[in-house]
Parts: structure tokens; C-alpha cells; sequence
């Protein structure tokens, strides 16, 4: 591979940085206490679903040469306003857990009141209203990295001490919807989009093949930690664990990181759904713009909301990542029936493998949406969720091979 394809490449390692935010941390961290590396097999297939998803959504814009949101808004007026109310719902219910994050990371490293995240929320607004994010998330994308090396770091550690690590406790289905959820980040698709113009194929694939696998081995990592932590309800319990590995200076690589990761997720949120509705709303809005700045600053608001209320910091963030796991098989399902448009893709349209995989992993989601669903409606029988997802299966593989049967135009 030649320098410049290589350098083309790695800028998929934003895909990485934006995934590994404090709803990451969190979801891992819960899963770890929880059941220790009983979780991992359910990491690697968040990473694997996340990878098929986003080379589908970045091959539909690379190939077509068209905006993600001009092609969603092919499929009318609906489809669009669907799209965008779902992105703007996944902003919202992330930002909570963004702001609070970076509330959490602070309180390692001093003592701060929770009405901080109002200071916080201010600086995102300053960001935010300006228009360009670029030099600060470049800036907090470093310590997020830092953060990440001494998870890993701290992993390889355990895995060659005299530790045990755990391992057959509880497997929840909201831990594991939790964790597909903060992989498989909606807004995270458009980045994809925009990201894979003026790339080639391979380079495309080869990037994010590398992005997943980074996070998936920062998510592994925080899990084994966890594993050992005996009980999460603070940031301060896994900071102890991390003491015990990597000495007294893991609270503050991880007090930085999480605040770091919280503040560059806390301005990239509002931002994200405000770009989703200039492709999907079909208006002209710049960054500076009215609409513009209602979008994000509505985003922004409803997480300051929920961030200011008595509630448990870590309970907020696991609803988030879980509230975002319940939109994906609706997302999924979209992305599916798109790369088999041969009117759009010609002779680029999904693989008969990438077909029956997508459909797996949207299978796999639905059934555990339904499951927890009906779960908490009183319904215990486990034929229903897995029925229902057979349904499911059922139109989202119509209208794909409807979609891949029309002639090339």
C-alpha cells in the first residue's frame, strides 16, 4: 500500500475515536462486573455488526457519489423525517450521558458539584455556535487514546497475574443491547458516508476494518478490567481497579480521558444531528445558521435537562446506550434494503453472504429489542420475541431482493 492510501486509511480511525466515549467506558465496565469475559463474544459481534453496517453505508455513498442524505431522501418524504427524528433521538439520548461523562471525569480529578455539567454544557454552546469543531476534537481525541492505552494496558497486566479473572455471572439482554447500541453509533453512519469520498474501495474496508478492531480491543479490555472491579456503581470503583495494575496515576489518565471523551462526544452529538438535518430536511443550512443552531441547540438542551436531575450517572448512560440498541434494527434494516439497489450500486450491490450476515445481526437485534420489550411488559414466553423477529426478517428480506431485482437502468 502506498503512503498516501495508508494516510487515507487511517483517517477511518475517527470511527474508532467517536464509538470509545463514556457510554463505552460505562457499557463495558456494567458488563464486566456483571459477567466478566462471558460478555467478549457479544463485543466482537458488535464490532463485526458495526463493521458490515458502516462499509454498507460508506460503499452506497462511494459508489453512487451521492450524500447519504440525498439517497434516503430518494425513498420520500417519510422515509427521511424518519431518519432524521431517528438520529435527533439517539443525539438526545446520548448527550445526557456525554455531558455527565465529562462531569465524571472531573469528579476524579477535583471536587466539583453536579450543577458543573451547566459549565460544561456552556462551553459546548461556545464550540457549537462558532461552527468549527475541528482543532479542539482533534485535541481531545488524544487523551480519549491515552485512555484507551491504559485499559489496554492495564488487560494485558491482569491477563499475566496471579488475578483471576471472572467469568459465568449475569448476562443481561439490556447489557447486551447496551453494548451493540454504543458500537453501532447512528449518527456515526454519516460520518462514514462523509468520510469514504475520494477513497477507493479497499481503502475504505481496510480503514475501517482497522477501526473496529481498535475498539474492539479497548471495549475487551475495559470488560476484563471490570472483571475484576467486584462491583460498579462509580467511576471511582474502576479507577481503583485500574490503580492496582497500573499505580496511583490511572485515576487521572482516566479522569481525563472520561472528561475528554464526554466533552468531544458532548459537542460531536449536537452536531451530528444538526448535519443529519441539513442532508435530510432538504434545506440550505450552513453551521452558523438559524435552523442549524435550533437542531443542535435542541439536542443540547434536552441533555443538560436530564443531566441536571437527582439521577444515577451510570444508570443514565447505560439508558442511553440501550435507547440507541432499540433503533438499530430499524437502521439496519434501511442500510440493508440500500446496498442492494442495483439502480444505485450496479454491480456493487451486497454479496449473497453480506446479505445472510446483515440479516443475522438485524435478527439478532430484533429478537433481543423484542425480548427485553415484552419482558418488561410481563410477557415471559420466548417463542413471542423470536417470532416476532421472524416477522421481521421476513419484510426486511422482501424489500431487499425487491430492491436487488430491479433492472440497471
Amino acid at each position: 500500500m502506498s503512503k498516501s492510501s495508508f494516510s487515507r486509511a487511517i483517517v477511518w480511525s475517527l470511527i474508532a475515536a467517536a464509538f470509545i466515549g463514556p457510554g463505552t467506558v460505562t457499557t463495558a465496565a456494567k458488563a464486566g462486573s456483571q459477567g466478566g469475559w462471558y460478555y467478549l463474544p457479544y463485543v466482537l459481534l458488535a464490532a463485526v455488526a458495526g463493521l458490515l453496517l458502516m462499509e454498507m453505508v460508506a460503499r452506497i455513498t462511494l459508489v453512487s457519489e451521492q450524500s447519504l442524505g440525498g439517497i434516503l431522501g430518494k425513498g420520500g418524504k417519510l422515509l427521511a423525517y424518519a431518519c432524521f427524528g431517528a438520529v435527533v433521538l439517539g443525539c438526545m439520548a446520548y448527550q445526557a450521558g456525554n455531558l455527565l461523562g465529562a462531569l465524571s471525569g472531573a469528579q476524579l480529578l477535583m471536587p466539583v458539584h453536579r450543577l458543573w455539567v451547566l459549565l460544561i454544557g456552556l462551553l459546548a454552546v461556545l464550540i457549537l455556535w462558532k461552527g468549527d469543531t475541528r482543532l479542539i476534537g482533534k485535541a481531545l481525541s488524544n487523551i480519549v487514546v491515552l485512555m484507551g492505552i491504559a485499559f489496554v494496558i492495564a488487560a494485558v497486566f491482569l491477563l499475566f497475574s496471579d488475578r483471576s479473572l471472572t467469568g459465568g455471572g449475569e448476562v443481561a439482554t439490556a447489557t447486551i443491547i447496551g453494548l451493540v447500541g454504543t458500537t453501532i453509533v447512528p449518527y456515526n453512519f454519516f460520518l462514514a458516508a462523509g468520510l469514504s469520498k475520494g477513497q477507493k474501495l479497499n481503502e475504505m474496508r481496510m480503514g475501517l476494518a482497522g477501526s473496529f478492531i481498535v475498539g474492539a480491543i479497548i471495549t475487551m479490555s475495559i470488560v476484563l478490567v471490570a472483571s475484576v472491579a467486584g462491583s460498579f456503581t462509580t467511576f471511582a470503583d474502576l479507577a481503583r481497579t485500574l490503580d492496582a495494575s497500573l499505580g496511583k496515576m490511572s485515576k487521572g489518565v482516566l479522569g481525563f480521558g472520561l472528561f475528554a471523551a464526554g466533552f468531544s462526544s458532548a459537542v460531536t452529538a449536537p452536531l451530528a444531528a444538526g448535519l443529519a438535518g441539513r442532508e435530510l430536511l432538504g434545506r440550505e443550512m450552513g453551521n452558523t445558521s438559524t435552523p442549524f443552531r435550533i437542531i443542535w441547540g435542541g439536542v443540547l438542551a434536552v441533555g443538560l435537562l436530564v443531566a441536571c436531575l437527582e439521577l444515577d450517572i451510570i444508570g443514565v448512560i447505560l439508558a442511553a446506550q440501550v435507547a440507541n440498541g432499540f433503533l438499530l434494527p430499524f437502521i439496519a434494516a434501511i442500510v440493508l434494503v440500500f446496498a442492494n439497489d442495483r439502480e444505485l450500486l450496479k454491480n456493487n450491490i451486497n454479496a449473497h453472504w453480506q446479505n445472510m450476515a446483515g440479516l443475522l445481526v438485524a435478527g439478532f437485534l430484533a429478537a433481543k429489542n423484542f425480548d427485553l420489550l415484552l419482558g418488561k411488559l410481563g410477557v415471559a414466553d420466548s417463542v413471542w420475541p423470536q417470532a416476532l423477529a421472524v416477522v421481521y426478517l421476513i419484510g426486511v428480506g422482501g424489500l431487499m431482493y425487491g430492491r436487488r431485482g430491479r433492472k440497471q437502468r
